[in-house]
Protein backbone atom coordinates (compact mmCIF):
# COMPACT_ATOMS: atom_id res chain seq x y z
CA UNK A 1 0.00 0.00 0.00
CA UNK A 2 1.49 3.62 -0.80
CA UNK A 3 1.79 5.59 2.41
CA UNK A 4 1.18 8.73 0.28
CA UNK A 5 -2.15 7.28 -1.00
CA UNK A 6 -3.68 7.37 2.66
CA UNK A 7 -1.99 10.04 4.38
CA UNK A 8 -5.68 12.42 3.32
CA UNK A 9 -7.55 9.89 4.87
CA UNK A 10 -6.40 9.18 7.81
CA UNK A 11 -3.78 11.91 8.73
CA UNK A 12 -1.79 12.36 12.15
CA UNK A 13 -0.77 14.46 14.49
CA UNK A 14 2.64 13.51 15.92
CA UNK A 15 3.98 17.00 16.79
CA UNK A 16 1.03 17.67 19.74
CA UNK A 17 2.50 18.67 22.76
CA UNK A 18 3.56 15.75 25.46
CA UNK A 19 0.72 17.68 28.01
CA UNK A 20 -2.07 17.91 25.41
CA UNK A 21 -1.31 14.35 24.65
CA UNK A 22 -1.09 13.28 28.02
CA UNK A 23 -3.96 15.57 28.77
CA UNK A 24 -6.13 13.93 26.01
CA UNK A 25 -5.12 10.32 26.98
CA UNK A 26 -6.15 11.23 30.39
CA UNK A 27 -10.18 12.53 29.50
CA UNK A 28 -10.06 9.07 27.36
CA UNK A 29 -9.10 6.93 30.14
CA UNK A 30 -11.85 8.49 32.24
CA UNK A 31 -14.48 8.01 29.82
CA UNK A 32 -13.29 4.23 29.04
CA UNK A 33 -13.38 4.10 33.31
CA UNK A 34 -17.24 5.48 33.51
CA UNK A 35 -19.04 3.13 30.91
CA UNK A 36 -16.88 0.43 32.36
CA UNK A 37 -18.08 0.96 35.70
CA UNK A 38 -22.02 0.83 34.77
CA UNK A 39 -21.21 -2.15 32.94
CA UNK A 40 -19.78 -4.43 35.77
CA UNK A 41 -22.56 -2.85 38.06
CA UNK A 42 -24.75 -4.32 35.96
CA UNK A 43 -22.91 -7.79 35.32
CA UNK A 44 -22.06 -7.72 38.76
CA UNK A 45 -25.28 -7.47 40.15
CA UNK A 46 -26.83 -10.52 36.99
CA UNK A 47 -23.64 -12.84 38.59
CA UNK A 48 -24.59 -12.36 41.74
CA UNK A 49 -28.08 -13.33 41.12
CA UNK A 50 -27.77 -16.41 38.82
CA UNK A 51 -24.21 -17.10 39.39
CA UNK A 52 -23.14 -18.20 35.09
CA UNK A 53 -19.66 -18.47 34.69
CA UNK A 54 -20.27 -16.65 31.40
CA UNK A 55 -21.07 -13.33 33.10
CA UNK A 56 -18.62 -13.88 35.40
CA UNK A 57 -15.62 -14.65 32.19
CA UNK A 58 -17.13 -11.55 30.88
CA UNK A 59 -16.71 -9.27 33.27
CA UNK A 60 -13.10 -10.68 33.48
CA UNK A 61 -12.34 -9.88 29.67
CA UNK A 62 -13.47 -6.60 29.93
CA UNK A 63 -11.44 -5.75 33.29
CA UNK A 64 -8.80 -6.87 31.67
CA UNK A 65 -9.16 -4.83 28.48
CA UNK A 66 -9.61 -1.75 30.76
CA UNK A 67 -6.55 -2.35 32.49
CA UNK A 68 -4.78 -3.03 29.62
CA UNK A 69 -6.04 0.60 27.77
CA UNK A 70 -5.35 2.43 31.21
CA UNK A 71 -1.95 0.96 31.34
CA UNK A 72 -0.97 1.68 27.40
CA UNK A 73 1.97 2.85 26.59
CA UNK A 74 2.20 6.72 24.70
CA UNK A 75 1.95 6.64 21.20
CA UNK A 76 4.10 8.01 18.58
CA UNK A 77 2.29 8.83 15.76
CA UNK A 78 -2.08 9.02 16.30
CA UNK A 79 -4.83 9.05 13.38
CA UNK A 80 -6.39 12.13 13.49
CA UNK A 81 -9.11 11.01 11.11
CA UNK A 82 -12.85 11.76 12.82
CA UNK A 83 -13.51 8.24 10.57
CA UNK A 84 -11.15 6.41 12.52
CA UNK A 85 -12.14 7.85 15.69
CA UNK A 86 -15.36 7.28 15.53
CA UNK A 87 -14.88 3.56 14.18
CA UNK A 88 -12.51 3.01 17.33
CA UNK A 89 -14.45 4.48 20.19
CA UNK A 90 -17.38 2.43 18.50
CA UNK A 91 -15.87 -0.69 18.39
CA UNK A 92 -14.20 -0.21 21.98
CA UNK A 93 -17.68 0.65 23.98
CA UNK A 94 -19.99 -1.59 21.74
CA UNK A 95 -19.29 -4.61 23.96
CA UNK A 96 -21.05 -2.75 26.91
CA UNK A 97 -24.04 -2.91 25.63
CA UNK A 98 -24.11 -6.89 26.06
CA UNK A 99 -26.87 -7.66 28.52
CA UNK A 100 -27.86 -10.36 30.61
CA UNK A 101 -30.25 -12.67 29.21
CA UNK A 102 -31.69 -14.32 32.50
CA UNK A 103 -31.53 -17.27 34.24
CA UNK A 104 -30.93 -19.66 31.47
CA UNK A 105 -28.20 -22.39 32.09
CA UNK A 106 -24.64 -22.23 30.39
CA UNK A 107 -23.44 -24.53 27.40
CA UNK A 108 -19.87 -26.20 28.51
CA UNK A 109 -19.13 -25.21 24.79
CA UNK A 110 -20.17 -21.79 25.18
CA UNK A 111 -17.82 -21.67 28.22
CA UNK A 112 -14.82 -23.59 26.58
CA UNK A 113 -14.69 -20.74 23.48
CA UNK A 114 -15.09 -17.98 26.45
CA UNK A 115 -11.84 -19.55 28.12
CA UNK A 116 -10.36 -19.98 24.67
CA UNK A 117 -10.99 -16.16 23.94
CA UNK A 118 -9.73 -15.21 27.13
CA UNK A 119 -6.84 -17.17 26.79
CA UNK A 120 -5.90 -15.73 23.58
CA UNK A 121 -6.38 -12.23 24.85
CA UNK A 122 -3.84 -12.80 27.46
CA UNK A 123 -1.24 -14.08 25.09
CA UNK A 124 -1.90 -10.98 22.72
CA UNK A 125 -1.47 -8.41 25.68
CA UNK A 126 1.12 -10.30 26.52
CA UNK A 127 2.81 -9.74 23.40
CA UNK A 128 1.81 -6.35 22.53
CA UNK A 129 3.13 -5.12 25.89
CA UNK A 130 1.15 -2.42 26.79
CA UNK A 131 1.30 -1.04 22.95
CA UNK A 132 -2.57 -1.07 22.91
CA UNK A 133 -5.03 2.02 22.21
CA UNK A 134 -8.49 2.89 21.12
CA UNK A 135 -7.58 4.44 18.09
CA UNK A 136 -5.28 3.79 15.34
CA UNK A 137 -1.87 4.89 16.52
CA UNK A 138 1.99 3.63 16.18
CA UNK A 139 3.35 2.42 19.56
CA UNK A 140 5.86 1.01 18.17
CA UNK A 141 5.72 -2.47 15.79
CA UNK A 142 6.10 -5.38 17.65
CA UNK A 143 6.45 -8.82 15.59
CA UNK A 144 6.91 -11.08 18.49
CA UNK A 145 4.41 -13.67 20.65
CA UNK A 146 1.57 -14.01 18.30
CA UNK A 147 2.49 -11.84 16.01
CA UNK A 148 4.35 -13.74 14.61
CA UNK A 149 1.83 -15.54 13.01
CA UNK A 150 -1.32 -13.21 12.14
CA UNK A 151 -0.60 -9.03 12.38
CA UNK A 152 -3.85 -8.52 14.91
CA UNK A 153 -4.67 -11.57 17.11
CA UNK A 154 -5.87 -9.35 19.68
CA UNK A 155 -9.12 -8.86 17.76
CA UNK A 156 -9.28 -12.30 17.28
CA UNK A 157 -9.27 -13.17 20.56
CA UNK A 158 -12.52 -10.58 20.53
CA UNK A 159 -14.46 -12.48 18.24
CA UNK A 160 -13.56 -15.93 20.25
CA UNK A 161 -14.25 -14.53 23.80
CA UNK A 162 -17.76 -12.75 23.18
CA UNK A 163 -18.58 -15.32 20.48
CA UNK A 164 -18.74 -17.56 23.72
CA UNK A 165 -20.71 -15.13 25.73
CA UNK A 166 -23.06 -15.01 22.64
CA UNK A 167 -23.66 -18.73 23.14
CA UNK A 168 -24.32 -18.60 26.71
CA UNK A 169 -26.07 -15.69 26.87
CA UNK A 170 -28.08 -15.75 23.48
CA UNK A 171 -30.76 -13.24 22.89
CA UNK A 172 -31.70 -10.86 19.64
CA UNK A 173 -30.10 -7.79 21.32
CA UNK A 174 -26.86 -9.41 22.26
CA UNK A 175 -26.56 -11.58 18.59
CA UNK A 176 -26.94 -7.17 17.21
CA UNK A 177 -24.30 -6.32 19.19
CA UNK A 178 -22.08 -8.90 18.82
CA UNK A 179 -22.45 -8.66 14.74
CA UNK A 180 -22.06 -5.25 14.89
CA UNK A 181 -19.16 -5.09 17.01
CA UNK A 182 -17.61 -7.73 14.56
CA UNK A 183 -18.17 -5.34 11.90
CA UNK A 184 -16.69 -2.70 13.86
CA UNK A 185 -13.49 -4.81 14.56
CA UNK A 186 -13.14 -5.58 11.29
CA UNK A 187 -13.40 -1.86 9.97
CA UNK A 188 -10.47 -0.98 13.04
CA UNK A 189 -8.16 -3.57 11.33
CA UNK A 190 -8.90 -1.46 8.13
CA UNK A 191 -7.78 1.71 9.81
CA UNK A 192 -4.67 0.80 11.65
CA UNK A 193 -3.72 -0.94 8.62
CA UNK A 194 -3.89 2.40 6.69
CA UNK A 195 -1.59 3.86 9.22
CA UNK A 196 0.21 1.24 10.47
CA UNK A 197 1.31 0.95 6.46
CA UNK A 198 3.13 4.40 6.68
CA UNK A 199 5.90 2.78 8.72
CA UNK A 200 8.62 1.01 6.27
CA UNK A 201 9.08 -1.23 9.02
CA UNK A 202 5.68 -2.37 8.94
CA UNK A 203 5.51 -2.82 5.81
CA UNK A 204 8.08 -5.16 5.99
CA UNK A 205 6.70 -7.28 8.53
CA UNK A 206 3.47 -7.58 6.59
CA UNK A 207 4.88 -9.28 4.18
CA UNK A 208 6.51 -11.85 6.02
CA UNK A 209 3.12 -12.19 8.21
CA UNK A 210 0.21 -12.46 5.53
CA UNK A 211 -2.59 -13.04 7.86
CA UNK A 212 -4.22 -10.59 9.83
CA UNK A 213 -5.91 -12.72 12.17
CA UNK A 214 -6.70 -16.36 11.27
CA UNK A 215 -3.58 -17.74 9.19
CA UNK A 216 -4.33 -20.04 6.33
CA UNK A 217 -7.80 -18.14 6.25
CA UNK A 218 -8.04 -13.96 6.91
Amino acid sequence: MNANATTSFSPLESDLPRFKRLVWEMCTNFVLAAFFFRFAWIQGEAFFTWYRLSTFLLLVKVSSDVFFYLIRKPPEKVSMSLYDWTVAIMGTYAVILFMPAGASHDTLFGQIVQCVGLGLQIFAMASLNRSIGVVAANRGIKTGGMYRWVRHPLYLSYVVAFGGYLINQFSYWNAAVYCGAVLLWMLRIMAEERLLTQDESYREYATRVRWKMIPGLV
